[in-house]
C-alpha cells in the first residue's frame, strides 16, 4: 500500500546523466538532522536534552555532512533523518545543503516525521533521501507497519520505504529500497514486521528481474561485534539483533563488523563510554554479488551514525537464480 505523504523528485542541474552499468556503488547515512553530533545528548534516549547544543554546532554539523557527500561520491546514496529547517535543528536547512552538494544528481525525498503545524517556523520535514548519479525514475512509496498510531504529541510518523529505481545498459534494471525502521518498539516486535514487509516489496522486484540493494537504518544489530563501553543495561533497552531468517532465501545481509555505525545518546560522545553497534547496512537479492562493505569511522563528530558504502555487482545472467 503506498505512503499518504507526498514524494518530492528533484532532477539534476547542468547535467545529463546516463544509465547505469553492472556495478553500483551505494552509501547508507542517517544525518540525524544536523543535531545528533559528538556534543549532543538527546532525551529520548535517556539524555536531558531536546535540543542539539547550539545553532553553531548544528551550522558546523550540516557543512561537514554535505562536505562528505561530496568528497566520497557514491552512484546511490541512501539518507535517513534529512531535515529541512526547522526546530529540533534550530533552523538549519540540512537537506538544502545536501542538495547544493550533490546538484549534479537526482534526488527522491519523503519526509516521515513531519510536524501537525506546518506553517514556518515551527513545521518540521525529516525522512529519507535518495540521490543518484543515474537518472531516476518516478520513485515509489511503500507503507510500513506503525501499529496503527501515527502521532505522538505535535509530531505525526508515517513509517515507509522509498523505491527508486535505475535503468542499467546491461538490459537488467537496479532496484533500490531505502527504509529507516522504528526504534523503541518493545522487544523489536514491529521493527520485525516492517523489516518484513520491506522485504516482501523487495521480493517482488527480484521476480519481475531486477537487481535489488536494500540499505539503511535497521535499528537491528547486524553484526555481533562488542565494542569498548560502560553504558548502563538501560540505555540500551532498545537494542535488538537480526534473527538468523530475517532474510529470504538465497539473500544477503552485509555490514562491516569493524566499525560501529551508531552510539547511544543517553550523553555525549565519549569514546570507550557509549555504547556501539553496527546497525546499518544493506541486504541484496540472489542476483547480485558484494563486493566490499565498508563503514567510515567519523568519530560521531557530526552525526550519532557513521556512513557505511558497499559495492554491488550484477550477476552474469547464467550465474543468477531462477
Amino acid at each position: 500500500m503506498n505512503a499518504t505523504s507526498p514524494l518530492h523528485p528533484r532532477r539534476a542541474t547542468g547535467v545529463s546523466l546516463a544509465p547505469a552499468g553492472d556495478v553500483l556503488a551505494v552509501t547508507t547515512w542517517n544525518v540525524g538532522y544536523a543535531g545528533l553530533g559528538a556534543g549532543s545528548d538527546f532525551v529520548i534516549d535517556g539524555g536531558v536534552h531536546w535540543f542539539p547544543p547550539s545553532r553553531r554546532a548544528v551550522r558546523d554539523n550540516a557543512g561537514a555532512i554535505a562536505r562528505w557527500l561530496a568528497e566520497h561520491p557514491s552512484d546511490v546514496v541512501f539518507l535517513q533523518e534529512l531535515a529541512s529547517a526547522g526546530p529540533p535543528n534550530y533552523w538549519v536547512d540540512l537537506k538544502r545543503r545536501v542538495d547544493q552538494a550533490l546538484t549534479g544528481e537526482d534526488a527522491l525525498f519523503y519526509a516521515d516525521l513531519t510536524s501537525k503545524v506546518q506553517v514556518f517556523p515551527l513545521a518540521v520535514h525529516h525522512g529519507l533521501g535518495v540521490y543518484a548519479r543515474h537518472p531516476l525514475g518516478a520513485g515509489e512509496l511503500f507503507r510500513l507497519p506503525n501499529d496503527g498510531d501515527i502521532s505522538s504529541g505535535l509530531m505525526v510518523k508515517n513509517y515507509a520505504a522509498v523505491l527508486a529505481r535505475l535503468a542499467s545498459t546491461t538490459g537488467r534494471d537496479w532496484s533500490l529500497i531505502n527504509f529507516h525502521l522504528a526504534a523503541f518498539d518493545e522487544g523489536g516486535r514491529l521493527r520485525r514486521r516492517q523489516l518484513a514487509h520491506v522485504f516482501e516489496l523487495a521480493r517482488a522486484e527480484y521476480a519481475a528481474g531486477r537487481c535489488v540493494v536494500i540499505g539503511g537504518d535497521w535499528n537491528m544489530r547486524l553484526a555481533p561485534t562488542e565494542f569498548p563501553n560502560t553504558t548502563e543495561a538501560k540505555h540500551i533497552a532498545w537494542l535488538t539483533s537480526l534473527e538468523a531468517d530475517a532474510a529470504p532465501p538465497g539473500w544477503r545481509v552485509v555490514a562491516d563488523p569493524a566499525v560501529a555505525t551508531v552510539r547511544t545518546n543517553y550523553q555525549a560522545y565519549a569514546p570507550g563510554e557509549n555504547y556501539t553497534a553496527v546497525i546499518d547496512g544493506f541486504a541484496v537479492s540472489p542476483n547480485v554479488d558484494v563486493r566490499s562493505v565498508r563503514a567510515d569511522d567519523l568519530q560521531f563528530r557530526n552525526t550519532d551514525h557513521h556512513p557505511v558504502r558497499g559495492e554491488f555487482a550484477q550477476k552474469e545472467a547464467s550465474d543468477a537464480p531462477t
